[in-house]
């Protein structure tokens, strides 16, 4: 019994081993997902490490200066350094003009402010710990000596810091998700397209339409439309949920306008087109429907973790936001965060959906070559 028992674990290990996708599914492509989410998040909770970068005019009081650049420089949470660019650029970056100083001392101009510009990535917490700290390290440069304190005190009343975010928009929770989670459900159409294909080459349904002199391009024609039909009914769907049904849940429903307008119906079916070629290449490169799910499965799990799809693009690394765009899934994000964030006509995301059909055509063409190799056509 035990040698029956012994010999059948060595079976299962030999045929492990020799599935070299297998093994590629179970221990790299894992481990790569690791190291991508890992990168992608790694900003999120570093709030020790926020930069900061802020400009002096000349026209202020040197020492006043001096002290106030020690001051910033002492902060624990956010890395502070002036700088000699007059529009600095950063995480928060400020600007102190010309006399503010010197307002606080003799009540000269009551109008100067601060102005603070935050990248909106950043989260509100931040935003408004930072201000407390700069107030407070304003406050402290003053309060040091007695004979500013008359005059102090009524600057004090007056709001001498002014907020401003730089940069793009930020996607709430709805305009994040339903986006991301329409990208990433077309391109699991591979489970069904992979599932049938394999099917048909094994029950030679695929020999019997051969036999009939059908044409290999046709063949995969017909699977390219019939399952860009599917995707698009399940794009609009998964929009009109994210209009109509989101909403019940106490959250704020996309506000798209027409769903079936001209732009977004073409990125819908951009999109479909890349995902169903993709889902053809994954068909025609894996050799039982077990392969083609796991291998199609993580894959589309990578494409979407490098894609922002999983983790939002606006809190990666500046390098790690350049990769992704190597992600067909960035290119139908991107183009769903353009139409629904900043109402763009068709041209301002014409190169999304080009690179969209480019990706689906390169995609189709390999999975015509890879099945007419293997099938000796």
């Amino acid at each position: 019994m035990m040698r029956i028992f012994t010999a059948l674990l060595k079976k299962e290990l030999l045929t492990v081993l020799r599935d070299l996708h297998a093994l590629l599914a179970l221990f790299v492509l894992p481990s790569i997902f690791i190291l991508i989410m890992s990168y992608a998040l790694k900003d999120v909770n570093s709030g020790i490490n926020i930069k900061c970068a802020y400009y002096v005019d000349d026209n202020n009081p040197k020492e006043i200066v001096k002290n106030f650049e020690k001051a910033m420089g002492e902060l624990q949470i956010f890395s502070c350094k002036k700088i000699a660019d007059k529009k600095p650029k950063s995480d928060i970056s400020f600007f102190i003009p010309n006399g503010f100083f010197e307002s606080f001392q003799n009540n000269t101009n009551n109008s100067l402010k601060v102005r603070v510009e935050y990248n909106p990535a950043l989260n509100n917490s931040a935003v408004q710990l930072f201000e407390a700290l700069l107030k407070e390290r304003i406050i402290m440069l003053f309060t040091a000596e007695n004979k500013y304190m008359p005059t102090f005190a009524i600057n004090l009343q007056k709001p001498f810091i002014e907020s401003a975010l730089i940069g793009r928009k930020i996607p709430n929770s709805v305009e994040q998700s339903v986006p991301s989670w329409i990208v990433f459900a077309m391109f699991f159409v591979l489970i069904p397209v992979s599932t049938v294909f394999i099917v048909e080459k094994r029950q030679g349904t695929y020999r019997r339409l051969k036999s009939m002199r059908l044409n290999n391009s046709l063949f995969f024609a017909s699977k390219m439309l019939m399952y860009n039909i599917v995707n698009l009914f399940q794009g609009v769907l998964l929009l009109l949920v994210g209009v109509y049904i989101v909403p019940f849940f106490g959250l704020e429903g996309l506000n798209i306008g027409d769903v079936l307008s001209l732009p977004m119906l073409t990125l819908l079916y951009a999109l479909s087109f890349a995902a169903v070629g993709f889902a053809l290449f994954i068909a025609a490169a894996c050799k039982s429907t077990a392969q083609a799910v796991i291998i199609g499965g993580v894959s589309n799990i990578l494409l979407g973790a490098i894609g922002g799809i999983m983790v939002p693009k606006y809190i990666m690394p500046p390098l790690m936001q350049q990769i992704s765009n190597i992600s067909p899934m960035s290119w139908g994000f991107d183009a769903f965060i353009q139409l629904l964030l900043y109402d763009v006509k068709m041209g301002e995301i014409v190169q999304n959906l080009l690179f969209l059909l480019f990706f689906g055509v390169i995609m189709f063409i390999i999975s015509l070559f890879i099945f007419i190799r293997n099938n000796g056509d």
